[in-house]
């Protein structure tokens, strides 16, 4: 050891552990950091919490694995993360001087026992015996099923478009209260926050600290928002069937509206399935095949498949990755490259394309002026401040993560 003196102690900082197949997943629910370590790891860490000096755990591991454990490596690590504080022989405190970072949560008033009535046994029944009905329902009448012409509006093209964007941000917002919500029912607590899936902006609630509790715990939280949009969209088909069944009279304006709101679940729905994207779905893959770092290994994987095909020189080693998570991460590397190759032509010869024309139109409407047409003015001007806007800050926002990644 260079670093560490052999006679120095080592104050933790209290976190939990959760076993992970061979490893433990350590965390800090005050940082909402946590990490995997090996259980020799954890035996290190538990010497050192016990008072032992440095010298002394390693004594004590090298009597039983007769092997001289990495322990300075492991306090790199562990210091960085702000796991662990390096104290001198004399010390028995931390000091005086070091911060406790906040963790800021949203929502706190939430209690756990709330959550966890608002997701018991007889809840998800309820959802279960509704999604049942709507699934009847529809293979009674495939019809109920919106066609795309329930989001082309005739009449009150801004009023309805008003409407529903308000709606359509009301339900991403109830989905995400759904993740929070199921993940402080497990002890979980979160933050909602806007971040971008490549250039599209979306709403996300981090739980990061979901990684502390068992693993069959955390299914219910990563797919609370997409059972919420599935209990959403089976009453509004169910709706939607009455109507047709006659069993039901709704004003033409307002049928749109609901077939509007239900094609819009449904694409939400779709949009879960984009695996090589971060989405709810996908976490729930990467919880099943215990791939903690699914994406990014993936991405390390591709990067080295590219370089030995051209030849570069650098190639990141992944050898300590375990022989069945690399299985995953292979079969997982097709869905993520044909996955961005689609979403980069959709974008290059479905996406500018149409944003174009829709914008020269839109530019042809409003340099005409209010005078010529008041309402289609007002209508262009609202729906290029609800198109380009949101587009532009997800574009941003794809941009600047790259920027970020690249400095890194």
């Amino acid at each position: 050891m260079t670093r560490y003196s052999a006679d120095a102690l080592v104050s933790i900082y209290p976190f939990t552990r959760q076993p992970e197949g061979d490893e433990f997943i350590i965390g800090r629910v005050d940082t909402n950091i946590f990490l995997a370590l090996p259980s020799d790891a954890i035996e290190l860490l538990d010497y050192l919490a016990a008072g032992k000096t440095i010298g002394q755990a390693q004594w004590l591991y090298e009597q039983k694995y007769n092997e001289v454990p990495d322990i300075e490596g492991l306090l790199e690590v562990l210091e960085e993360n702000d796991f662990v504080n390096i104290l001198s022989s004399k010390q028995t405190v931390f000091p005086t001087h070091t911060k406790q970072p906040k963790q800021i949560n949203h929502f706190n008033h939430i209690s756990q026992s709330f959550a966890q009535k608002l997701f018991n046994k007889n809840v998800l029944i309820a959802c279960g015996v509704i999604i049942f009905i709507a699934v009847i329902a529809v293979s009674l009448k495939p019809g109920v099923i919106p066609s795309y012409q329930a989001f082309v509006f005739t009449k009150n093209v801004t009023m309805m478009t008003l409407i529903l964007t308000g709606i359509n941000v009301i339900a991403v917002f109830l989905h995400e209260m759904a993740h929070l919500v199921a993940a402080k029912a497990v002890g979980v607590s979160c933050q909602l926050r806007l971040s971008n899936r490549l250039w599209i902006l979306v709403a996300e609630t981090d739980m990061t600290g979901i990684w502390g509790v068992p693993r069959n715990q955390r299914y219910l939280p990563f797919l609370a928002g997409p059972l919420l949009d599935v209990v959403s969209t089976s009453i509004l088909l169910l709706i939607l069937y009455a109507e047709q069944q006659k069993w039901l009279a709704i004003a033409p304006i307002v049928l749109q509206l609901i077939q509007a709101m239900a094609l819009s679940y449904v694409l939400a729905l779709l949009w879960q399935c984009y695996f090589f994207l971060r989405t709810d779905f996908y976490y729930v893959i990467a919880n099943f095949f215990r791939c903690r770092s699914l994406m990014k290994d993936t991405k390390v994987f591709v990067q080295n498949q590219i370089s030995r095909l051209f030849k570069f020189s650098h190639i990141t080693d992944q050898s300590s990755i375990p022989r069945g998570e690399m299985r995953v991460i292979r079969c997982y590397a097709i869905i993520y490259v044909l996955g961005h190759i689609a979403a980069f032509w959709s974008l290059l010869f479905i996406g500018i394309p149409t944003m174009w024309n829709y914008a020269s139109l839109l530019l042809g409407t409003l340099s005409a002026g209010y005078q010529s047409n008041p309402y289609a003015f007002t209508d262009a001007l609202v729906m290029g401040l609800l198109v380009f806007g949101i587009q532009g800050i997800g574009i941003f926002l794809w941009i600047n993560s790259l920027r970020l990644t690249k400095r890194r």
